[in-house]
């Protein structure tokens, strides 16, 4: 994913459709196919050139690519008067099944996350969730061909006001997966087989959901056995997301978000800053002199957004949840363009680390919050009197 839905959507309210996330809901098997565009021909001809590949063997190796209606179908554009739904989507991803396989792979790679963690600065919780949000460690990877869905979308996309600029990007994760199958074995049948392997609709690869362009710039050889495998191999999983955290800004020892102060004026505050945009505009000192956010030992210059998170209400309106958003925020929207994926991954790591319970509620936690600090205070107080004694 990683280009999984960095560049397939822009990162707002609004979850995107475009995210290997949604491999859960797909079909297990494809029976609906079209054959290959024509136009497919002078694009191989020119990656030929570009890449000094021989065009006999990329032709062999589209020989049997067919575009594929249900790709099409997955990535359109939600229907009139879709509403937007925070609780709900958090829902999917914070639920008692996730937790469970988030706690026994967190056991299973305990020292190499640790590791991870300690060399990259990305806590250990962060990337257990990712992992879990994306493909439940490995049991929802997607049953679609790369090959077939990236040559549908790059050549065939939905009538959409943004056809041109997704086709322009699907084309260049289609290169991307050309260049990395080569690179990973030129013989004929494994090229084959890795340019057909299966992912998401939308081409995302392996437990993290990389896009081909995420593998060749961002993933990592975490098992050091020479070659990477998303698939296979948790510590390359492991590995890749938190270089590729790291590498788009996460700040070591920063939170993902702040919770707004527990009044209507701190909420109508975030509401009239609030944008829908990815971007660190405000700074936290403002925001604290507004009264929307708890002074605390982060730097007033600490660069911030506000995150809003709509749901419908009972009475057919909608009830908007907001947090503040901080550069961790923004790195895990690199990831996948979402203010709900970004939020959803924070708040599962939060669970995964014993903050708050799978089934408890935002509003649950801040009050545990508050009393956990109290409760800490006076801990402190006992271990230090004990320990002078």
């Amino acid at each position: 994913m990683i280009l999984t839905v960095s560049f397939l959507s822009a990162c707002a309210s609004t979850p995107s459709h475009n995210t290997a996330t949604s491999s859960s809901a797909e079909p297990s098997f494809m029976t609906e196919s079209e054959e290959k565009p024509d136009s497919l021909e002078p694009y191989l001809k020119n990656l030929a050139q570009l890449h000094h590949i021989p065009l006999t063997d990329l032709q062999n190796a589209f020989q049997d690519a067919k575009t594929i209606p249900t790709v099409k179908k997955l990535v359109l554009p939600p229907a009139p008067g879709f509403k937007k739904n925070w609780k709900v989507y958090r829902s999917r991803f914070i639920e008692p099944r996730r937790f469970a396989a988030g706690q026994q792979f967190w056991k299973n790679n305990r020292r190499f996350i640790q590791q991870t963690a300690d060399k990259t600065g990305v806590p250990a919780e962060v990337i257990v969730s990712i992992i879990g949000v994306e493909t439940i460690y490995g049991k929802n990877m997607g049953n679609f061909s790369v090959r077939d869905s990236l040559m549908t979308l790059g050549f065939n996309y939905p009538e959409t006001p943004n056809k041109k600029a997704r086709e322009t990007l699907f084309k260049s994760q289609l290169e991307d997966l050309v260049v990395l199958c080569w690179k990973e074995n030129p013989k004929a049948t494994p090229f084959k087989k890795c340019l057909n392997q299966s992912g998401s609709y939308a081409g995302a690869i392996g437990l993290p959901q990389f896009m081909p362009g995420s593998i060749l710039r961002f993933a990592v050889d975490g098992d050091l056995d020479g070659k990477i495998d998303l698939r296979n191999s948790p510590e390359d999983a492991i590995a890749s997301v938190a270089n590729f955290l790291k590498v788009h800004g996460w700040v070591k020892g920063e939170p993902v978000y702040l919770e707004l102060k527990d009044h209507e004026g701190a909420a109508e505050s975030a509401r009239i800053l609030a944008d829908g945009a990815p971007v660190a505009k405000l700074q936290l000192g403002d925001l604290v002199a507004q009264n929307i956010v708890d002074k605390n030992e982060l730097p007033d210059n600490t660069p911030s957004l506000i995150v809003d998170l709509p749901s419908p209400d009972k009475n057919g309106g909608t009830e908007v949840r907001y947090v503040v958003g901080l550069r961790n925020f923004i790195a895990i929207c690199e990831y996948n363009r979402s203010f709900f994926y970004a939020q959803s991954v924070a708040e599962f790591s939060e669970v995964l680390s014993g903050e708050i319970s799978v089934t408890e509620t935002a509003a649950k936690k801040k009050k545990k919050s508050t009393k956990s600090s109290s409760t800490k205070n006076k801990t402190k107080k006992k271990s230090s009197t004990k320990t002078s004694s």
